[in-house]
């Protein structure tokens, strides 16, 4: 039987790989200050419908309990903790600072590096309108590419409102601007022109929005201001993400694009907005999202966030030869003999309390073919119990990376193969993942 389509069956490197990218990030958020949260799986259908994007909710994998209650499979995790933090975190002090990580799912047609189930992180910040909380968010999504090693990724970094008070200008208001932020977040210029002809914009206003949109570099405020002159809070927009650049330089990072024509792909978003990109991928987007709180049924309150599309980032790791090596088995035990296989147990018991990763041979083997089976399964020793050294207290050792084999005490093993692990886990250190990164345009 197959798999449904637009999934995946994970394991070996890929799986470690993945695995290795959520416990960075995880070390990372942690360091930064977040605490971990987890929500359902399936949240009730009007959380995702209110505000999450036309896109998305045409996307979402629906279904009816047996209560006639509509439910939805999430489709994102920004929601979700919206969600948590309005049920039973609002009298938490400010600022809330949260992480998490889940499966989501979305029903869109699979492609490259883009499934129907995926594994999302994030973190948010709510209660802390500042400008501070925008860069911290930022910074910490740096952070996280750092520590991974990814070389050559590009941070995007934009502001949503002044697309929104440009549009207002144009007399395109609320709900009304969606698609056409949609067509500009896709970077679709025949859908661009369309939804702006629908909305019977100006001509000279969709020139304006165009000029906008393309503004990409080291000195495009500059030039982003000349062109809203005219538009104070538009303006504002520009002053406000000039002062977050300032914060994002003082937590140390120098290397990003600025890009006015990064929309997001969620409509809740209202003011700074940023992605991060490897090899042309997008592997983590966030920004500002003032009014979702209120939307979902809060209180007004502010937000901050970032999330990451974990399997896309392990990919990169993968094809960058970023190989994360399997943890060795530290033994494999063998019974010289079927009277031996009740002792084995024993000593396995023994090890693993120990904290040692141990195998025991469960097939019966002749002894040939176990060290077979021990060298296949990469384990770094293999403890040979026979009848004659048992009865002398001891049992054989054998380092199957170096072939030499000596007789120990059975009371000595534990200690030695921890002592073997210690130096080998030392030396392994010195070949961990470790790729330099590429500086970016300065933003």
């Amino acid at each position: 039987m197959q798999r449904p389509r637009g999934t995946r069956d994970l394991f070996g490197e890929e799986l470690r790989s993945l695995r290795h990218v959520t416990r960075v990030m995880g070390d990372v958020f942690r360091r930064y200050g977040y605490v971990e949260v987890e929500t359902p799986i399936f949240e009730h259908l009007e959380l995702f419908t209110k505000k999450s994007g036309t896109n998305v909710v045409k996307q979402l994998y629906t279904f009816q309990d047996k209560s006639d209650r509509w439910l939805a499979l999430r489709p994102e995790l920004t929601a979700p903790a919206v969600r948590l933090y309005i049920s039973q975190l609002k009298s938490a002090p400010k600022p809330l600072k949260l992480f998490y990580f889940g499966n989501c799912f979305r029903y869109e047609e699979p492609q490259a590096q883009r499934w129907r189930q995926f594994l999302q992180s994030g973190v948010e910040i709510i209660g802390s309108a500042r400008l501070e909380a925008d860069a911290e968010v930022i910074a910490l999504a740096n952070d996280v590419m750092q520590e991974l090693g990814l070389s050559n990724y590009e941070l995007r970094i934009s502001h949503i409102r002044l697309l929104r008070e440009m549009l207002a200008h144009a007399g395109v208001k609320g709900d009304a601007q969606d698609p056409i932020l949609r067509a500009i977040d896709r970077r679709d210029d025949v859908r661009l022109k369309e939804e702006l002809e629908l909305a019977r914009v100006k001509e000279e206003d969709k020139k304006l929005l165009r000029a906008l949109i393309t503004l990409r570099g080291a000195k495009v405020l500059r030039q982003a201001e000349k062109l809203v002159a005219n538009l104070p809070k538009a303006r504002a927009a520009i002053e406000d993400l000039a002062k977050v650049l300032e914060h994002v330089r003082s937590l140390g990072i120098e290397k990003f694009v600025i890009d006015l024509g990064v929309a997001r792909g969620l409509e809740y978003y209202t003011d700074l907005v940023f992605e991060l990109y490897v090899d042309g991928v997008q592997v983590a987007g966030g920004g500002r999202y003032d009014e979702l709180v209120e939307v979902l049924g809060g209180n007004p309150c502010p937000a901050v966030g970032v999330g990451f599309g974990i399997d896309r980032i392990a990919q990169a790791l993968l094809k960058r030869g970023m190989i994360v090596p399997p943890e060795r088995l530290d033994c494999v035990i063998l019974p010289a003999g079927e009277e031996m296989v009740s002792e084995c147990l024993k000593i396995g018991g023994e090890l693993r309390r120990a904290g040692l990763l141990v195998d025991i041979d469960l097939m019966g083997r002749k002894l040939a073919k176990a060290i077979a089976y021990a060298n296949a399964r990469g384990a770094k020793n293999v403890v040979i119990v026979g009848t004659k050294d048992l009865g002398e207290g001891q049992v054989t050792l054998r380092d199957m990376d170096t072939g030499f084999q000596e007789r120990i005490s059975r009371a000595e093993l534990r200690k030695k193969l921890q002592a073997r692990k210690g130096a080998k886990r030392a030396r392994s250190r010195q070949d961990e993942i470790q790729t330099p990164n590429v500086g970016m345009e300065n933003g």
